[in-house]
């Protein structure tokens, strides 16, 4: 089954999409900050990741930049999420990620990208 990264500063987002992930079979790594993924990319390749737009410290655009630029993990497949209206007209937003999904779609928004990505 696909492996994949959840990068959210929310703990309680993030244990809610633990566990929606974990029902689906996925297998799930988890980080509360842009620098905790990358510190865990390091050690495992996930076939996708997860990011939360806003974080402290690292954003997930920054982290997403960050990811692109190891050559190593460029091709796996980053999806950001967003509140709604967070990202309005931020192109930028769109480069490199495979989609941006609003936390507003719940579950079956996610795991719909989430297959989508995975194909």
């Amino acid at each position: 089954m696909s492996r994949i990264l959840v990068a959210d500063d929310d703990k309680d987002m993030l244990a809610l999409t633990e566990r929606w992930l974990l029902r689906e079979g996925y297998t799930v790594d988890t980080a509360v900050s842009g620098g905790e993924a990358l510190d865990k990319l390091s050690g495992t390749r996930p076939d996708l990741i997860l990011l939360d737009y806003r974080m402290p410290g690292m954003d997930g655009l920054q982290t997403l930049e960050r990811i692109r630029e190891d050559e190593s993990n460029r091709d796996i497949p980053v999806i950001i999420r967003t509140g709604d209206g967070e990202l309005a007209g931020n192109e930028k937003a769109l480069q490199g990620a495979y989609a941006v999904v609003p936390k507003s779609l719940g579950k079956p928004g996610l795991l719909n990208e989430v297959s989508q990505a995975l194909r």
